[in-house]
């Protein structure tokens, strides 16, 4: 199953990366690049998440759980990205470089605790799952990183969120686009609640049924993903349209 909803997410991806740089390069702004930058790096996280790569990422590092280090620093790297391009539309331009300050040391401080869990909890018959939850360093760097997570994601809930009221009445495909965005960013928290509610009530004796999480929390992590991919593209395609129309008259203008 994961292999099914992280390819999709790939082939998403890699189109919606492909259509947000070209609108950075013809409009370029901290946003629209921030945007671009993000997809890609978001591209890459799922693309490591297909077991298939990730066994192939194994076999030519030579580094157990490659694939998965790779994905959850891509995963890091994207909400450090998106958090800063909704800083950039949401808030004023005299308080962007220290918001953005803010959460690229945020991202740092994250990746520098994780990595070195990572690799002290790494082995040979070591998975960065919750079915290991047992193992007391894999608890703590999946912990950690869902921490991060959860975090970025009820951030990323509240600013598009706002940014989606403001937008409803004038610009309604912008509205619209950051309201997907908003749900996204709930199925992230959602995503982070099931795996870390799993991890901490397996340290207290008291789990729920890891088949259920194990089919919950990719289903979650693949629907958000792909939501915000839609939401962010919506008020590209939205533009698009508007040109669109605004062409048709002078089209017709020009052919009497």
């Amino acid at each position: 199953m994961d292999g099914i909803i992280f390819g999709s997410c790939t082939v998403a991806g890699v189109i919606v990366t492909a259509l947000c740089t070209r609108r950075a390069l013809h409009h370029p702004r901290v946003f629209t690049w921030l945007i671009a930058v993000a997809f890609a790096v978001c591209t890459v996280g799922v693309l490591f998440a297909v077991p298939a790569v990730a066994r192939t990422a194994e076999d030519v590092t030579g580094l157990d759980n490659a694939g998965k280090l790779v994905a959850h620093v891509c995963a890091i790297l994207w909400c450090a990205a998106l958090q800063i391009t909704m800083v950039d539309l949401a808030y004023r331009p005299e308080y962007l470089r220290t918001a953005m300050y803010q959460r690229i040391f945020a991202a740092v401080v994250e990746l520098a605790v994780m990595v070195p869990l990572f690799l002290a909890a790494n082995g040979e018959d070591v998975e960065f799952t919750t079915a290991y939850a047992d193992h007391s360093s894999v608890a703590a760097y999946l912990l950690v990183y869902l921490s991060y997570v959860l975090v970025t994601c009820g951030e990323l809930a509240f600013m598009c969120g706002r940014t989606a009221r403001r937008s409803r009445a004038t610009r309604p495909w912008t509205g619209a686009g950051f309201a997907l965005c908003t749900l996204a960013a709930v199925l992230g928290v959602g995503y982070t609640i099931s795996k870390g509610s799993y991890i901490v009530l397996y340290t207290l004796d008291s789990p729920w049924s890891l088949d259920v999480e194990e089919a919950v929390s990719p289903a979650l992590s693949g629907l958000a993903v792909l939501f915000l991919f839609a939401g962010l593209t919506m008020p590209m395609l939205g533009g698009m349209l508007q040109r669109l129309r605004e062409r048709e008259p002078a089209a017709r203008g020009a052919g009497r």
